[in-house]
């Protein structure tokens, strides 16, 4: 199943006789059409340097066509440390497999790579491990890169790469193993909302919430869910984190989290015209974070995970 979901986006981009010359599509031969079709693997060592906001690195990695025709060739990258692939160039459009091993993710990308018979060329792969930089030199998990071709079963070929992390000093060796948390590390607080009326009749007020992040778990996002109360309901966040995820969740505005990393916001909180003046009760908020395709992870300590506040209509 997932060989037959990794193909669709080379199938996009070739069909209908559309190959990728140079990253711009042009008429050519549909890669769809070729069996058996056969490629070297280069991917080398993937180096992490530390930066202030923890490590990135990219990693050249050469494909040879080896078979007798042109083809398109899709790249398929199963990360080294989970969380940690970014992309592979601008011209690289990406999916991602909602299966995880080991908790690390594979993702299909198109680079330009139409290779005629016995033709070289070379995608660069982004990485990034948002974690807290030492004065020591890690080594993590091993990633995969395997080349693969529309509408065939068999990789067209694939090679294997280590991931080590600089040193600040600047230092590849010894190596200390990098052991990424498994489990989040969460926090929120927030303070009582007060109602007034707008402009259209209805109520409107905010919510200051904090949320704090500890430990370096995978994570895409982090989101805040709650108030369940009646004729009150969440709107929006200030600053805005984009359409929320379910009628009573939104997400936290803003990048990943570092760890230790604390943001600020207001969840904007609206009610009908017709609620009347008064405390309208309590609600709860809850925070979270979702890694694709888990919507909802473990948090090491979920006693700190929710905040309560009281919400208030005032004329």
């Amino acid at each position: 199943m997932q060989k037959r979901i990794g193909r669709r986006l080379t199938a996009v981009l070739v069909g209908a006789g559309l190959t990728l010359a140079g990253g711009v599509a042009s008429a050519g031969p549909a890669a769809a059409a070729t069996t058996g079709a056969r490629a070297d693997v280069q991917a080398g060592r993937l180096v992490l340097e530390p930066t202030e906001r923890g490590y990135r690195g990219a990693l050249p990695v050469t494909v040879t066509n080896l078979g007798g025709t042109a083809d398109s060739f899709a790249l398929e990258i199963l990360e080294p440390v989970a969380g940690s692939f970014r992309d592979a160039g601008p011209d690289a459009p990406c999916v991602t497999f909602d299966t995880l091993v080991d908790r690390r993710r594979t993702h299909e990308c198109a680079p330009p790579l139409y290779l005629r018979p016995g033709e070289r060329r070379q995608a660069v792969l982004s990485f990034e491990v948002l974690t807290a930089t030492r004065p020591y030199a890690m080594r993590a998990g091993t990633g995969t890169v395997t080349a693969t071709v529309s509408a065939q079963e068999e990789p067209a070929g694939s090679d294997s790469f280590g991931t080590v992390l600089r040193s600040t000093a600047g230092k590849l060796r010894p190596t200390r193993p990098y052991v990424q948390d498994t489990e989040i590390r969460a926090s929120i607080t927030a303070h009582d909302a007060t109602l007034t009326r707008a402009a259209d009749g209805r109520w409107v007020g905010r919510v200051p919430i904090t949320v704090r992040w500890a430990g370096d778990a995978a994570h895409d996002r982090l989101w805040v869910d709650g108030l369940k109360l009646p004729g009150v309901r969440v709107w929006a966040t200030e600053p805005d984190s984009g359409p929320a995820s379910t009628e009573t969740r939104l997400y936290v505005p803003g990048k990943r989290f570092m760890p230790g990393e604390e943001r600020s916001f207001d969840l904007v909180v609206v009610a009908d015209a017709g609620t009347p003046a008064g405390e309208r009760g309590l609600a709860t908020f809850q925070v979270g974070a979702m890694f694709f395709p888990l919507e909802e992870l473990t948090d090491a300590d979920p006693l700190d995970n929710t905040a309560t506040v009281m919400v208030t209509a005032v004329e």
